[in-house]
């Protein structure tokens, strides 16, 4: 608290010039951060070391220093302007403070009304002499109330500016080594961040089951009120700290303890469903600040990362409950990791640990009691009889209970695709695409209530939502773009893509016929955003263990008869292979053109047979509608290179004609004989061939040559593909 005399006697000359100051090393450390006048910046040697030919390991090594180097030039001006900022504005408001305190007592002497040094607020008692004959009129009670009460708002204002600049100047000093690379961009904003998350933490303390959903509604209107203010979010996480962020979760989204807590809960259904609507909102508004604050690099967030994955294999439940049951860190942060984008090496740290947590920690159980059955390869998170889990842990959009980590986790990475491709091309400490694509095991995560009376989750028949999210992770992992993201366009593939691209063919294409239905239009994507070596590899006439682009063809065969079992998937990924097909004649970069013709043809066959292995696969229950269904090519676009009008217009064509073949022969697909493979491809191999004369106008040949030679093709690439292991 600012006290009468200390605002009265405030001099603010070496505020101003602290200001001053400031304000020319912020002009100082931007040239040697960002350049100018053709001097050397950090900016210039973070260009110059992304640019250079690193070999050896100056590939890792030197180059990663120069990049975080310059980066730390960056922050070190963040943190200058910041300063300036908190600076700047504190001494405009103690000047306005300092002002309106002397206008109030000047105002107040016209009343008759003195204040002394101390802020004492009294009636003047005027000397004869100054009041001559004139009769003074002494200020009443309530006057001087009022003088007194504009004196009090005045120092208290003075007060919470002081309490500001001392709060934001030491979130800038807190770490010993480094510069925060957040900062405030405005006094007033940095007044409203510092109060809302002491609030917030204030409430985050508290007894969770015990929380009325008064108090719950205003936490989350304190953290919606402060979308990407990453010093709120920093705050507010390390206000909280690991430990009591994981509990206050857990704790919040066990009904059981709420409802049950001493005095007992309101017993309403309303009062449920709104507190499962305030949950769900919750899991979403404090995901998503926690994902702001896992960008920062200050020593006090680098700990609380770290300390968030040593609790995953942790009880955080708060052990209040009626049933006692237990929550794993992992469980709890998982489920806020659905929500906003988190920093590329916390989601691999904890990934890391979570992989190698499951993969210690499953193994075989059996249930108490007499008749308990003995379940083999569990999880961890499902070897808990049912009467002793917790029935809900996620409240939010999605078919699934929230007890599966990997479903959360998963989104996460979707999220974020590089750190997607990271993990799934990681195989240290441990193979992450191996354990998470074909070594790990599923269980019905879903609500026991969901399921109706008498019915257990095992009763369940829908998607698996971890599934479901594994896959939009594969997507990012192997495309770079993030799934939900439906303004991204495709990124330039790296070694690391590829990497992702081959191990998932090879361990979805170990799984047979248990590919998991939920990922079949996911690397239906994958193969289309991949549409080059695709098509290279479904038209090779051979394995060339010297061509790199080359794709092991068995595994390719096995997973396009999988995604061929579902009639959106398959469509998803011809039409995506018609795109890339047409793209290949039209660049014509083969030596000879008719290489691009025949590997036209060989694409198509190799299709035809995949999708021809699915029909028999499923032919005592086929999945396919009795119409053809498939949606279009919006479901995809995002994820094909090159895709625009000019580009657009020759693909269509050959799309129309393969749709409407598929159409007439949808009816009799299944009793389809293999010889009679291409009836149904006929005419889009005649548009491809079409496309191919008009790209090739001096080909020499007759459009019949031309066509025969396409079909010819496909049908010496069905015979060949047969020879492959997948799917025979």
């Amino acid at each position: 608290m600012v006290t009468f005399q200390e605002l009265n006697d405030l001099r603010l000359g070496k505020l101003q010039a602290a200001v001053t100051d400031w304000q020319a090393m912020i002009d100082k450390l931007v040239k040697v951060a960002d350049g100018g006048n053709g001097q050397v910046s950090a900016a210039d040697m973070d260009r110059k070391a992304k640019a250079a030919d690193w070999k050896g390991l100056n590939a890792t090594v030197t180059k990663d220093f120069v990049t975080v180097t310059a980066r730390e030039f960056d922050d070190v001006v963040t943190v200058a302007r910041s300063v300036h900022t908190i600076l700047s504005g504190a001494h405009t408001k103690l000047t306005k403070h300092k002002a309106d305190l002397a206008d109030a007592v000047s105002r107040a002497a016209k009343k008759n009304i003195y204040v002394n040094d101390k802020g004492v607020v009294n009636a003047a008692l005027p000397s004869p002499q100054a009041a001559g004959d004139a009769k003074i009129e002494p200020p009443t009670q309530a006057e001087i109330d009022a003088v007194a009460k504009e004196i009090s708002t005045i120092l208290t204002a003075a007060g919470e500016t002081d309490s500001t600049a001392a709060t934001a100047l030491r979130f800038h000093a807190k770490d010993k080594h480094g510069f925060e690379s957040n900062g405030f961009k405005s006094f007033d904003a940095a007044q409203k961040s510092i109060d809302d998350s002491d609030e917030l933490i204030a409430l985050g303390k508290l007894d969770p089951s015990r929380i009325t959903n008064e108090q719950l509604e205003r936490f989350n209107a304190l953290l919606k009120a402060h979308p990407n203010d990453p010093v709120f979010a920093e705050r507010v996480a390390l206000g909280l700290g690991p430990e009591g962020t994981l509990k206050f979760f857990a704790g919040a989204v066990d009904l059981d303890s709420w409802e049950n807590r001493d005095g007992g809960g309101t017993g309403t259904r309303e009062a449920r469903e709104e507190r499962m609507k305030l949950l769900g909102t919750l899991e979403k508004q404090l995901g998503t600040t926690l994902a702001t604050a896992s960008h920062s690099n200050s020593e006090g967030m680098e700990a609380w990362k770290e300390r968030v994955v040593a609790l995953g294999g942790e009880d955080v439940g708060n052990g209040k409950g009626t049933s006692q049951t237990r929550v794993y860190g992992f469980q709890a942060m998982s489920n806020l990791m659905r929500h906003g984008t988190y920093e590329a090496g916390f989601l691999n740290d904890y990934g890391n640990a979570l992989v190698k947590f499951e993969k210690e920690r499953t193994g075989d159980v059996r249930d108490p009691g007499p008749g308990g059955k003995r379940r083999e390869d569990v999880l961890p998170w499902d070897k808990l009889p049912s009467y002793a889990k917790i029935d809900q842990l996620h409240y939010g959009e999605n078919n699934d209970a929230g007890t599966d980590p990997m479903t959360g986790f998963m989104k996460a990475l979707a999220h974020n695709p590089d750190a997607a491709t990271e993990f799934f091309s990681s195989t240290d400490p441990q193979d992450n695409a191996q354990h998470v694509l074909k070594d790990r095991k599923p269980f019905n995560d879903v609500v026991p209530d969901s399921m109706g009376y008498g019915k257990s989750a095992s009763d369940y028949k829908g998607p698996n939502a971890s599934y479901e999210a594994t896959g939009d992770a594969l997507v990012a992992a192997a495309t770079g773009v993030d799934p939900d993201d439906r303004s991204a366009r495709p990124v330039e593939h790296t070694g690391q893509h590829r990497q992702v691209l081959d191990s998932s063919l090879k361990y979805l294409a170990q799984r047979g016929d248990d590919f998991p239905a939920e990922m079949r239009d996911d690397m239906a994507i994958v193969l289309t955003n991949h549409g080059d070596v695709v098509h290279h590899s479904a038209s090779a006439l051979a394995d060339d263990p010297k061509d790199a682009r080359l794709l092991e063809r068995d595994e390719l065969l096995e997973v396009s008869k999988q995604i061929s079992r579902d009639q959106n998937a398959y469509g998803m990924l011809n039409e995506g292979l018609n795109q890339e097909i047409v793209r290949d004649i039209r660049e014509n970069n083969a030596d000879d053109p008719k290489e691009t013709l025949l590997r036209a043809g060989g694409t198509v066959g190799f299709l035809e047979q995949a999708r021809y292995q699915a029909l028999v696969t499923d032919k005592d229950d086929p999945t396919w509608d009795a119409k053809w269904m498939y949606h279009g090519f919006g479901s995809i676009m995002n994820f094909v290179p090159g895709v625009g009008d000019i580009a657009q217009r020759g693909v269509d064509a050959v799309t129309y004609e393969w749709q409407q073949q598929e159409q007439k022969r949808i009816d009799t697909i299944q009793q389809q004989e293999n010889e009679k493979t291409f009836v149904g491809r006929e005419r889009q191999l005649q548009a491809l061939a079409d496309t191919w004369i008009r790209a090739n106008p001096d080909h020499g040949s007759s459009r019949f040559v031309i066509t025969g030679e396409i079909n010819g093709a496909a049908y010496d690439a069905n015979s060949r593909v047969k020879g492959l292991k997948g799917g025979g």
